[in-house]
């Protein structure tokens, strides 16, 4: 600890337990902040950044909500978490008067800090600062104030930005126990893994330290609404399984695995495509002609040479009229 620092630093364990708790703080604002218990503090450059992409809102009056991005953002791994956010907030520097190369430096910088050990404010830039008061907010840094100057302290998550994403050594530990009979059980008591598991899974009940709850057809329909896939669902289940099944081939049931992905395919059995009907030629010869020409443009869905009517690709109908138009001329 440097000899001019006059309070006393936190142990790792508690820079870690407070990483983690500002990490779920900011996540489960994310996906609801009705559910956030603390008033909410996050700066506008990181609501910014939830707002590219990540949460949507038509007005006002409407509270924000999740995209098809936000949803599968939420089952991506921390590591690759940490490095979606911090490719955005790089991404919209500029808007609040930082220089990109200036902050790509700060942050590679900040990576080969030594986690736990206070670092002056005093000597960072003044846009330095406001780098580091926004990574408070994701817990990539705690912020310390002595009698006279203020510290910034890195956590586990700073020095992780030098980590390869490929890299699995800094997973945490896996919390989640599939059985056969798509029943789950998720060793945690932390709020967002059961908000997290709520996406895809009927929540039965939650104990203090157990959540329990049941793979359905039902919930998995919602979550594919969403934009999660069966893919994104089967990974994350596999990446965060509880120790006593993570080492067993597969560690989680086939027949789950399986299952999640037929009801996908399913759901995924009738395709929307915009089109149009064709009807009321004036003769055999135009709607044989009219067919050949929507062959030809590779837009012809369906034809009945009975009863002369064609349905069309809608993004052919330009076309479709203006060779229409040409015929009963």
């Amino acid at each position: 600890m440097p000899s001019n620092v006059t309070v006393r630093l936190p142990s790792l364990e508690e820079l870690d337990t407070y990483a983690v708790q500002q990490w779920e703080f900011f996540l489960l604002h994310l996906i609801n902040s009705a559910e956030v218990e603390r008033s909410t503090n996050i700066s506008s450059s990181m609501m910014k950044i939830f707002q590219r992409g990540l949460l949507s809102q038509k007005d006002d009056k409407e509270p924000p909500r999740l995209t098809e991005s936000g949803f599968q953002f939420l089952l991506m791994d921390t590591n690759a978490q940490l490095w979606y956010i911090i490719r955005e907030y790089i991404t919209n520097c500029e808007e609040h008067g930082v220089d990109t190369a200036d902050l790509i430096s700060f942050l590679l910088e900040l990576s080969f800090h030594v986690m736990g050990k206070a670092y002056n404010l005093n000597t960072l830039s003044d846009a330095q600062r406001t780098i580091i008061r926004d990574l408070v907010d994701l817990g990539l840094v705690k912020l310390q104030q002595g009698r006279k100057e203020g510290w910034f302290i890195p956590t586990k998550l700073a020095t992780n930005l030098s980590i390869s994403l490929a890299d699995t050594t800094t997973r945490k530990q896996g919390f989640v126990v599939v059985e056969t009979n798509f029943r789950m059980y998720a060793y945690s008591t932390s709020k967002l893994h059961c908000e997290i598991l709520r996406l895809f899974a009927r929540i039965e009940y939650q104990l203090p330290n157990l959540i329990v709850g049941a793979i359905t057809k039902e919930s998995l329909y919602k979550a594919f609404l969403n934009g999660i896939t069966g893919e994104q669902i089967v990974s994350f289940l596999q990446q965060n399984a509880h120790p006593r099944v993570a080492e067993r081939v597969p560690s989680v049931p086939e027949n789950v695995t399986d299952q999640i992905r037929l009801w996908e395919a399913d759901l995924n059995r009738v395709e929307m495509i915009p089109s149009h009907l064709y009807d009321e030629f004036p003769s055999r010869e135009v709607f044989e002609a009219t067919c050949d020409f929507a062959r030809e443009y590779g837009g012809l869905l369906w034809e009945n040479s009975k009863k002369m009517r064609l349905v069309a690709k809608g993004e052919i109908h330009t076309q479709m009229k203006e060779f229409l138009r040409k015929q009963k001329q």
